[in-house]
Order: C-alpha cells, then sequence, then structure tokens
C-alpha cells in the first residue's frame, strides 16, 4: 500500500522529545542498525544519555517521533567541535527526505553555536547512510574496527 503521507505532514522540533518518547523510538527501530542498536548499547540508559547531553532534532508525524538526529557539542575545543551520536528514520518514514532535512537543521544551528567541524561514526556495512553522509559533504577520516569516522567542515560545503 502506498503512503499517502506528505513532507508537510512531517513536523520538526528542537529538543523537544521526552527521554521515553527517545527509548520508544530506538525501540522501534533498533533492528534497523547495523548490527542493531540494542546489541551495541543499552537503550534505556542511551535514550536517558541523549536526553540529558545532546540536542536533538526530531521529526514528528502525527505525535509519533519518526527521526531523529542527536548531537554532542564540546565547545571548550577550539575550533569548537560536535559529534553526532544519533541519526534514525523509522522505516515507514524512510526516502521521503527526513534524515537529510534533520541532518541540515542540525548543521545549520551548530554553526550558529559556533560549531566549525561535526564528526560521525558510522558502521562501514551501512552504505546508504555512508552515501548520504558523502552527499552531505563529510569526508571519511578514519576506520575504528567496523566503523568509518566521518567529518564535516561547516561552512565550507553548504
Amino acid at each position: 500500500m502506498e503512503s499517502t503521507r506528505t513532507a508537510q505532514s512531517v513536523q520538526y522540533t528542537i529538543s523537544r522529545a521526552t527521554r521515553v518518547e527517545i527509548l520508544e523510538h530506538f525501540e522501534t527501530c533498533s533492528g534497523q542498525f547495523r548490527p542493531p542498536l540494542a546489541d551495541r548499547v543499552d537503550l534505556p540508559s542511551y535514550a536517558e544519555k541523549l536526553f540529558r547531553r545532546s540536542v536533538t532534532w526530531e521529526a514528528w508525524h502525527q505525535a509519533k517521533l519518526v527521526g531523529l538526529v542527536a548531537c554532542y557539542l564540546n565547545q571548550e575545543t577550539q575550533p569548537v567541535k560536535a559529534f553526532v551520536s544519533n541519526v534514525s528514520v523509522l522505516q515507514a518514514y524512510r526516502s521521503q527526505g527526513i534524515a537529510r532535512q534533520l541532518m541540515a537543521d542540525c548543521h545549520r544551528e551548530v554553526m550558529q553555536r559556533g560549531v566549525q567541524e561535526i564528526a560521525l561514526e558510522v558502521s562501514a556495512e551501512n552504505v546508504p547512510a555512508i552515501e548520504l553522509y558523502s552527499k552531505l559533504g563529510y569526508r571519511r577520516s578514519a576506520s575504528k574496527g567496523q566503523d568509518v569516522l566521518m567529518q564535516l567542515i561547516l561552512g565550507t560545503d553548504e
């Protein structure tokens, strides 16, 4: 069955989600990660950590958290840096530009906060994510086991 959702029906917010909503989102999409998110982290602890310590960019459809980007800011470094800890979109909402929009919103906001460099880590197996990040201007900077570290110098590629 084809979805009748439109881009206009998804609303974007910053740091509105509760710890419980973040946890429910992770429980729903854990299996989409490679390896599954629940195999790598304790989901309740991770949701709590992101809720308390990160800035989140969120996509909502009605009252459901359908997309999430979580980013830690380190304003004590020079240049100021940020690290994207999570990018996730529920399966039924993929291929609608939600992750791209959330990342663009994140980039704009962290630049306003003085961030000049943003990094993320992604599984080498997650080819679609690596392709998205590459299209957004991220470049591979290192490998760490089965993961690839990617970074973007803000203000030069957007």
